[in-house]
């Protein structure tokens, strides 16, 4: 504010008069630093009720208003020189508070007639919120400028008028070392970097510029310039829409320095070829994804995977793609972007793609992104892709096998688990039907019915003993000792056994007696109990079912020969029955499988020949037939010499 008009020195009633009502403080003072006067307005600003509380107050402005020490000897050193202050700006003292504020004086001296000086009179206006809010915008001007130092390129804003001519308003001074022109030139000429771009790329850019003004759409984009020292460096020049000015576009960008990286592509580009050729080599099909092109080249060899010639198959991301089986999809996608996002290091995923002749083959891809552009978006990425269908489908057959397995045991403790909870109630019915044959005034009919309860329950012990040990052996839990055994006694016993159910079945026991099958001193290495629970078996075999095959009266025999053959000895029990199918054959040592025989008159579990395999296994032994359909069958059991 100027300072009060030289008519106010005429009298208090004038000053009373002309600011009462003020809304800045006027004040009138000594030289010495002594309030005379104050308006309303003053005295509030210090914190006071009226003038005559601020004056009793106040004796001393130099040492009690200014918080500068000497700032009112600067004020009077103006004040002397020129008879007037204009914005003089202090940081002063509330009195009353003693809280810190701004203020701005205007003042003037006023003299008299004779001009000796009577006394100072001026305005003081409170800027404590105008400082405060010009330091807030140095200190934020300050740290704009630190960072733009500190971002790694050049920073600068452009104006585009309505009509069309575009003007840099401001560039950071780093732009001398990058581009080799200080920035008061580009300040100057616009044109200066277009000039220095090189001569293949200027049209590209200014076209690429033109769009992105047309669009209103952010430009990005990079080209070769040509210093004045001759050195070529690659920019990257990108900038945004910034809210317009007096109906002009702002644009805020930045200048990169990107040779250091075009110079790592290039080497990669040099060397990823050595390595897709080094992969080739291998036999993996190799694959070259430009994912911003559009563009996915794929090798000779990897076209060729799936039986297509090197032009069939278009360079397109979709061209396998399309091709790949739709439940797998999903999570190639998923595996692709994890690596695109970088959750993962590499890129691997195993999924079907369909091959040229309609057959899907099972592929391992993999692959790594070697160009990412300044957001971090993959730009390229390279992999392989190999065939991994015979290992896909091993791993099939290996769980197949697993599960087929787990679901035998899973059988076969039930099937345990049921043998031991049966055999309980049937001792129980064992025992008083025995109580009853025992009775002597029992009558004919009722006697059979037991013997029938009898018969009925001994079989039903032996599958319950068959189903334990068959369930033993296949879990390994069976006891077997493993001993020196002779055969020729343990022929005998069976001969013995078997002999009564022979005649009965009008067979003859080949040779008689049958201990002569083996010569004299045979030692084997087995578990003498299992040893002839297998050969009770197959000689029981082929009694009970001979006369399946044709007339019981035709001379039907049950014959066993022993033989070496390669250091170990073979027990042959050969039969003139009915014979048996290849099929058949296969089929054989399965649990409860009887070849149709569960319909017929001959009782049977359909156990015997799978706990016989088993016993001879554990063994160490192998057991085997051989047999043709109308000519009779040959069971041979392998073991160890003793």
């Amino acid at each position: 504010m100027s300072a009060a008009p030289p008519a106010l020195a005429q009298g208090a009633d004038h000053f009373g008069t002309l600011f009462e009502f003020l809304p800045v403080g006027a004040y009138r003072t000594t030289a010495e630093g002594r309030q005379l006067r104050a308006n309303p307005a003053l005295a509030r600003m210090n914190g006071f009720a009226d003038e005559a509380e601020l004056l009793a107050s106040v004796c001393d402005i130099g040492h009690n208003w200014y918080v500068q020490p000497g700032r009112r000897d600067e004020f009077k050193a103006l004040m002397a020189e020129s008879g007037r202050v204009t914005a003089f700006e202090s940081e002063v003292f509330r009195y009353k508070t003693r809280e810190r504020i701004w203020i701005s004086e205007n003042a003037h001296a006023v003299r008299d007639a004779q001009g000796r000086l009577l006394y100072y009179e001026g305005t003081v206006e409170d800027i404590t919120d105008r400082v405060h809010d010009r330091e807030a915008l140095r200190r934020n001007e300050q740290q704009l400028r630190q960072i733009i130092d500190l971002v790694p390129g050049v920073s600068y804003r452009v104006v585009t008028s309505p009509e069309g001519v575009s003007t840099v308003d401001f560039i950071s001074p780093n732009v001398q070392d990058m581009l080799g022109l200080k920035a008061e030139e580009l300040l100057a000429d616009s044109r200066a970097v277009h000039r220095l771009r090189h001569p293949d790329d200027r049209d590209h850019v200014a076209a690429r510029i033109r769009e992105a003004f047309e669009e209103q759409r952010p430009l990005d984009v990079e080209y070769r310039i040509v210093r004045r020292d001759g050195r070529e460096v690659w920019i990257q020049q990108t900038n945004r829409l910034a809210p317009p000015e007096n109906g002009c576009e702002v644009r805020i960008g930045l200048l990169l320095d990107i040779t250091a990286r075009k110079r790592a592509e290039a080497e990669l580009r040099a060397n990823s070829e050595l390595w897709k050729r080094a992969l080739e080599s291998s036999g993996d099909g190799v694959w070259d994804w430009h994912i911003q092109d559009g563009v996915e080249q794929l090798s000779p060899p990897c076209k060729a995977l799936y039986g297509f010639d090197p032009e069939e198959l278009p360079d397109t991301p979709g061209a396998l793609d399309e091709r790949t089986h739709p439940d797998d999809l999903p999570a190639m996608h998923q595996a692709r972007d994890d690596h695109f996002a970088g959750r993962t290091p590499r890129y691997v995923n195993e999924h079907r793609v369909r091959c040229k002749d309609g057959q899907w083959k099972w592929i391992l891809s993999r692959g790594i992104v070697i160009a990412r552009d300044a957001a971090g978006l993959p730009l390229r990425m390279i992999g392989t892709h190999t065939d991994v269908t015979t290992r896909r489908q091993a791993e099939d057959l290996r769980i197949a096998r697993d599960r087929a397995e787990a679901a035998d045991l899973a059988k076969s403790q039930f099937l345990s688990r049921v043998s031991h909870e049966l055999r309980t109630p049937l001792n129980a019915i064992m025992g008083f039907s025995q109580l009853l044959e025992l009775e002597s005034n029992l009558p004919p009919r009722q006697r059979g019915w037991v013997q029938q309860v009898l018969g009925a329950g001994r079989h039903l012990l032996g599958l319950m003993d068959d189903i334990l040990d068959l369930s033993s052996a296949q879990t390994g839990e069976l006891p077997v000792v493993i001993q020196t055994v002779e055969l020729a006694p343990l022929l005998a016993e069976v001969g013995d056994l078997l002999s009564t159910a022979a005649d009965s079945a009008c067979l003859t026991l080949r040779p008689q007696p049958l201990a002569a099958a083996a010569p004299a001193g045979l030692l084997l290495r087995a578990d003498r109990k299992r040893l002839k629970q297998v050969l009770l078996n197959l000689v029981a075999n082929g009694i009970k079912y001979h006369h399946l095959g044709g007339d019981p009266d035709a001379g039907g025999w049950v014959r066993v020969t022993v033989a070496a053959e390669a250091g170990d000895w073979l027990i042959h029990v050969t039969d003139n029955g009915p014979g048996l199918t290849e099929t058949q054959c296969a089929r054989l040592f399965r649990p409860f499988e009887r070849l149709g025989a569960q319909s017929g008159p001959v009782l049977g579990t359909g156990l015997g020949l799978a706990l016989s395999r088993q016993l001879t296994e554990a063994m160490g032994g192998q057991i085997s037939v051989s047999s043709r359909l109308g000519e009779g069958s040959t069971f041979s059991v392998r073991l160890r010499g003793g």
